[in-house]
């Protein structure tokens, strides 16, 4: 397309094209796409940009805005393909006007966004009395509106936020509630069984049991996933003593190993990593787990090895191994191996997708080898904090074994428990299975029962045993801190909780309380108070 201003011989006109110009740069103006005049010679033609073709080019008109400018100097590393689209233009004899494409002469220029496509735009010729005065060119695709943009930038990352707090609520709220009626039944179950004494009954009770225990497994892992997946787990990374936390999961791993006449072994030094404590303990815990659950015969082996300025954690088992071609797959959520017929006490196939997902979040890398029939490795690699340590010790050795008899004495026997829960049916059933164990027990569901029962008892209590979450903006952190200001004392405490997130767990271990996880198993939470009633 050629823009031509009319003229006559009678009235000529100006010569020097400012009036053709002159309408070109109002309709340059006017668009709503990057577009520009040129007017003058085209050597050292003079340039009039729109505001469009400023922001596509990430330059300031500012007070210059409308005024002529060089346009060699401010098109800059543009200039070269507009001067190559446009020259042709002024030379009538070596392109005649018949063969100038209807739609101008194309070029493209680049925009100032790092990785954005070059924009296409399409020249024509301004041209009065007969001669070429300038040229106009036009974006010739449709341009974003940067405004329009910025700000729909800005209402879908608050969007954004807003989802994630949302479904970090509800997340929370649906890791509390989802796990209360199960704790419930378990601690129903667990009473239950210790008033049957027909074989029957008890066979039905224990399948129950196995039942329960197969969904609770599988919704704590489905919660722990979707918490991961939401992106709502932040890690509190820190300086982590590396051989203390593992002496504490070889003697928590070490009765289940027993269970199954496995031994479990540690090959621990003195060494220190930058870490979340937490969420590294879930995933040497899981890893533990899946050994212990896929290894029939032999034992298992902690190791940890110095290499360089990083730890790496080896948890050796004698299993069936994994095939090569797995090696990758057993990552995934639900695939398991030796178990075609999906048996739930075998395992869900969720523990290694948890620790992927973990280690991930914490940046360490988890590898794994493995040979069919002899057993795997996995390894986990993190940070040191620390210079080399030293020689490593002795393997530890099994503690004594802690497991309550089978005469069926009350080593809690006369143990006075403040136990606080605002779910009533978990309530009743801690102060039944409690008492079952020889426990007396002051139950409370809120802050003002606390206060009341704690009056009635003749001294303080042993320990206290609270949920987290409670009526209002009261926490079961608020109950520990209160009564332990109540009597002046540091009065052991466990908190009960469904929830996961790290600050919480870290509330916790700041208090020196134990944490356990609903639905937890009443043999957890006998076990933690003996350990609490020896001292």
């Amino acid at each position: 397309m050629t823009i031509r201003h009319q003229d006559s011989t009678a009235n000529s006109g100006p010569q020097d094209g400012t009036e053709c110009v002159a309408n070109a740069r109002r309709i340059c103006r006017a668009c709503a796409v990057p577009a520009f005049v040129l007017s003058g010679a085209p050597d050292n033609p003079l340039l009039f940009p729109n505001d469009e073709l400023a922001a596509l080019l990430g330059k300031e008109l500012g007070k210059t805005a409308g005024d002529a400018l060089p346009a060699a100097a401010w098109l800059g590393a543009g200039w070269p393909a507009v001067a190559a689209a446009v020259k042709p233009l002024y030379a009538a004899a070596a392109i005649p006007a018949s063969q100038i494409p209807a739609d101008g002469v194309p070029f493209a220029l680049v925009p100032h966004t790092s990785g954005a496509e070059p924009v296409l735009f399409r020249a024509v010729p301004l041209t009065e009395g007969g001669r070429t005065v300038g040229a106009s060119a036009i974006a010739a695709q449709p341009m974003p509106d940067h405004r329009a943009t910025s700000r729909m930038e800005k209402a879908m990352r608050a969007e954004i936020a807003r989802t994630t707090a949302a479904r970090s609520r509800f997340l929370a709220s649906a890791s509390h509630d989802l796990r209360q009626p199960f704790q419930a039944m378990r601690l129903f179950l667990d009473a239950l069984c210790s008033q049957i004494t027909d074989e029957k009954a008890r066979q039905t009770a224990d399948m129950l049991g196995n039942a329960m225990t197969a969904g609770e497994r599988l919704l704590n892992a489905l919660l722990d996933i979707s918490t991961l997946d939401a992106g709502t787990v932040q890690p509190d990374l820190q300086t982590v003593a590396l051989d203390e936390l593992l002496g504490q999961l070889v003697e928590e791993f070490r009765p289940q190993g027993q269970e199954k006449g496995l031994r479990l072994r540690a090959r621990l030094c003195p060494g220190s990593a930058v870490t979340d404590p937490v969420l590294f303990g879930r995933i040497m815990r899981n890893l533990l787990s899946n050994a212990i659950r896929y290894t029939q015969r032999g034992g298992l082996l902690l190791a940890m090895r110095r290499r360089g300025d990083q730890w790496r954690i080896e948890v050796w088992d004698t299993g069936f191994g994994v095939p090569d071609e797995q090696l990758t797959a057993i990552f995934d959520e639900f695939h398991q191996l030796q178990n075609p017929n999906r048996d739930p006490t075998r395992g869900l196939g969720l523990g290694l997708a948890i620790v992927r997902r973990l280690s991930d979040l914490l940046g360490t890398t988890v590898d794994v080898r493995s040979r069919v029939g002899r057993g795997t490795v996995f390894s986990v690699t993190i940070d040191a904090a620390a210079p080399l340590a030293a020689d490593p010790v002795p393997d530890t050795a099994a503690p004594p074994d802690s497991t309550p008899s089978a005469s069926g004495g009350l080593p809690l026997a006369g143990m006075t428990v403040l136990a606080v829960d605002d779910e009533a049916m978990v309530l009743t059933g801690l102060q039944m299975i409690l008492e079952s164990w020889g426990c007396t027990v002051a139950a409370a569901g809120d802050m003002r029962e606390v206060f009341a029962v704690l009056d009635a008892l003749p001294e303080p209590p042993a320990v206290i045993l609270t949920d987290l979450r409670l009526p209002g903006t009261v926490s079961g952190f608020d109950v520990i801190d209160r009564v332990r200001r109540l009597y002046n004392r540091d009065i052991p405490a466990v908190v009960l909780s469904g929830e996961t997130a790290q600050s919480a767990l870290l509330e916790g271990q700041r208090r020196g309380c134990s944490f356990l996880h609903k639905p937890l198993h009443p043999g957890e939470l006998r076990q933690v108070l003996e350990q609490i009633r020896r001292g």
